[in-house]
Parts: structure tokens; C-alpha cells; sequence
């Protein structure tokens, strides 16, 4: 009597199965590579140049000093800003908060000599602070004392022609340093009744500190008896 087929393929299918099972299968972790394919290789390494600091900023260099940092020069807007908040409190006669408008050497110069030196020219706030002392400033309240479209401002790069103030020769824009600038002020009401609380005009040395200006000269043609 014939065996039945049913048995025999059951056998055969299992010993296929265990035949599989024994090989590695395509693509799967344990497969081997393929003799065609190349090795791998890792990445190429890249070097890396760290980054140095910046060189400090100065206000000037020359063709010949290779890599510097600039400072961006300052707008004349700040010029005018310095004048209008010196004024302001002159008028409130505010000699504490002339000190924030001074640096620390600022002078009150003559303009029989522009160029005094610290030994022969006083402090430029002692001087102001006298004057309200001895002046009555606050009579300004009111008063128009200057225009801001007669402001002139020079830089040291400047060349004046006509100079308008003995300040402001070509020499004198010359010693200038970085982004400082000279200020011409015109003074419109040099006068209060009988007394005279100004000079005709204001020649004013305006000093960068960060992104202001302070004054560090104050030239007047005046004297306090």
C-alpha cells in the first residue's frame, strides 16, 4: 500500500527550514561582505584654525599697521547733543551735573591764550561753578542764548582757509586726537541787563568717551571780576 506524500513533504519543508536557518541571511548583520565592494573608509579629518581675538579698536591707523579695528567715527548728532545738554544746565545753573559733562582735565582757556597750559588756566568746572556763585544764570531761562544751525564742527581732518576763531587754525585741529572735534558757538544773548554772563562765542573741545562726547576745553573771551 503506498506511503502517503503528506509525511515525506512535511519532512522535506523541515529540512529546507533547518538548511536556511544555518545560512546567513542578505543584508543582515551577520552577513559576509560582499569580495566585490570596497573597504570602507572613515571620513577625511578637517583642521580647524581656531579663531584669534580681534585686535583693539583705535580711532586711527596707517596703510602700514597690516590689521587694525576702527572705531565708527561718532555723528555730529552727538556734537550737538553735548552743546544743547551744556547749555541746559548752565540756564538751571547745575554745577554738579556740569561734572558729568567735563573729563577730569577739562580747562576753561582765554582766548588771549589758547593754549595755556593746566598751571596757568583754571579747572573749567571750578570756574563754572564761580560763576554761579557770583552770576545769576537762571536770568536765561527763556532766552534764546544760541541757534544749533550756527554751529560749526570741525574735525581733525579739517582744513580751514578763513578760520573763523583763532581755536580754530589748522594747528590746532591738527593736535586733535582720534574723533574728537571742535565746536564753534555763537552766543546770541551774551547779556542779561548790565551783566555779561558770556563772551560773544564758545569754542569747545569735544572728547570721544565710548559713544558720547565730554568737553575738555571750554575757549571764552571772558573774565570774571
Amino acid at each position: 500500500m503506498p506511503l502517503s506524500s503528506k509525511p515525506c513533504s512535511r519532512l522535506l519543508l523541515r529540512a529546507l527550514g533547518l538548511l536556511t536557518l544555518g545560512l546567513p541571511a542578505c543584508g543582515s548583520p551577520g552577513a559576509l561582505p560582499d569580495a566585490a565592494s570596497p573597504p570602507r573608509r572613515k571620513p577625511d579629518g578637517v583642521a580647524i584654525d581656531l579663531i584669534s581675538a580681534p585686535p583693539p579698536a583705535r580711532d586711527r591707523a596707517e596703510a602700514a599697521d597690516g590689521l587694525v579695528t576702527l572705531r565708527t567715527p561718532l555723528g555730529v548728532d552727538r556734537a550737538v547733543a553735548a552743546v544743547e545738554e551744556l547749555f541746559r544746565k548752565i540756564v538751571v545753573e547745575d554745577g554738579d551735573g556740569l561734572e558729568s559733562l567735563f573729563t577730569r582735565d577739562a580747562l576753561q582757556l582765554s582766548t588771549a591764550a589758547p593754549t595755556a597750559g593746566p598751571g596757568q588756566t583754571p579747572q573749567a568746572l571750578n570756574f563754572w561753578q564761580a560763576r554761579f556763585r557770583k552770576l545769576d544764570y537762571t536770568r536765561l531761562a527763556g532766552e534764546l542764548v544760541y541757534r544749533e544751525a550756527e554751529l560749526q564742527i570741525f574735525r581733525a581732518e579739517d582744513a580751514v582757509d578763513a578760520p573763523p576763531h583763532p581755536a580754530i587754525r589748522a594747528d590746532v585741529l591738527a593736535g586733535l586726537t582720534g574723533n574728537d572735534v571742535v565746536v564753534r558757538v555763537p552766543i546770541l544773548t551774551p547779556r542779561v541787563g548790565a551783566d555779561r554772563l558770556f563772551g560773544e562765542e564758545l569754542v569747545l573741545w569735544l572728547r570721544r568717551d565710548g559713544d558720547r562726547y565730554r568737553i575738555s576745553r571750554v575757549l571764552e573771551d571772558f573774565q570774571l571780576n
